[in-house]
């Protein structure tokens, strides 16, 4: 019987691997890179709730972050959704890349790269594209908080409210 091995979204065997048109050998990786990395912003909660805390200007009391069981992921970035504000809560995404699906490994700084042109791309489509809905760039600041040997860049704008996180890889 031959041996099943964990992708992402599926399992697969050397038979149907060798059948793709795509290198499972670098997807063979991330199931445990995700793992990986998913267990260590689980484990480090207090840092985001103190990121939004920071950024949105609020008290610690007024963010809580979701559980683990409720993120959203896709096939470059996780969305952490957390909960404002106590008189009228409202939901705010913090978006991380994906250090292992941005190529990090490979180019240390793609992360950044991501999301200074995603930012980029908001701000351009305000000033240009007035009517299409885009959520409202608010400020961005870089490199303050060291997170799973990564400096952190963050792009906050309130889509519902989004923040968007980037990763580098410390040297």
């Amino acid at each position: 019987m031959p041996r099943t091995r964990q992708l992402l979204r599926r399992e697969i065997t050397y038979t149907s691997a060798k059948e793709e048109e795509v290198n499972i050998l670098h997807q063979l990786g991330y199931y445990d890179k995700q793992i990986q990395f998913f267990t260590y912003l689980n484990n480090n909660r207090d840092w985001i709730k103190k990121a939004i805390v920071h950024h949105l200007n609020l008290k610690a009391s007024d963010v809580h972050v979701s559980d683990i069981d409720d993120w959203l992921h896709g096939s470059f970035n996780v969305c952490i959704p957390v909960t404002v504000g106590t008189r009228s809560p409202k939901r705010v995404i913090l978006r991380l890349p994906l250090p292992y699906k941005v190529g990090e490994d490979f180019i240390p700084g793609n992360g950044d790269e991501k999301v200074r042109c995603e930012a980029g791309t908001y701000a351009w489509l305000q000033e240009n594209c007035p009517d299409v809905p885009i959520p409202e760039y608010m400020g961005l600041a870089s490199r303050l908080m060291k997170l799973y040997k990564t400096h952190a860049l963050f792009l906050l704008t309130p889509l519902i409210d989004i923040s968007l996180l980037a990763l580098k890889t410390c040297p």
